[in-house]
């Protein structure tokens, strides 16, 4: 048979290969790991944020008073519960009162949503005149 038959790679070549990309895994996992929770706390803080716009759609739409409420681990609007997924160690506090309620008008009590974590901390401004919800920089 000819040479070009046998082409492929030797067990040798496959287990540097292996190795290397392994060092690779090694190296960069640990990296990976320590943002994982600034990563879980800004999902949290952009999920809370559009909770909080729809619980505002809601008051419009149904013509009624929605109120939002900050709980460890998750949120309550109108008193169901809403757990943050990957959200271990998180509470979400309200900062200027106890709850924002959304009015049918479109406007709000105001108030600022406190979302800590482990290390760092997101908020979220409330505007009484529109009721829009701005995550502060």
């Amino acid at each position: 048979m000819p040479r070009d038959a046998y082409r492929g790679f030797t067990l040798l070549e496959l287990l540097i290969v292996l190795a290397i990309l392994s060092l690779g895994v090694a190296i960069a996992f640990p990296m990976l790991a320590s943002r994982a929770p600034a990563a879980a706390l800004n999902g949290a803080a952009l999920e809370v944020r559009a909770a909080l716009a729809a619980a505002r759609s809601t008051a419009i739409a149904e013509n009624r008073e929605v109120s939002f409420f900050g709980a460890a681990n998750g949120y309550r609007i109108d008193g169901t519960f809403h757990r943050l997924p990957l959200a271990r160690e998180l509470s979400v506090g309200i900062r200027g009162g106890a709850r924002v309620a959304f009015f049918p008008s479109g406007g709000s009590s105001g108030g600022r949503v406190v979302l800590r974590g482990v290390a760092a901390l997101r908020e979220i401004d409330i505007e009484p005149i529109s009721g829009r919800a701005i995550l502060v920089p």
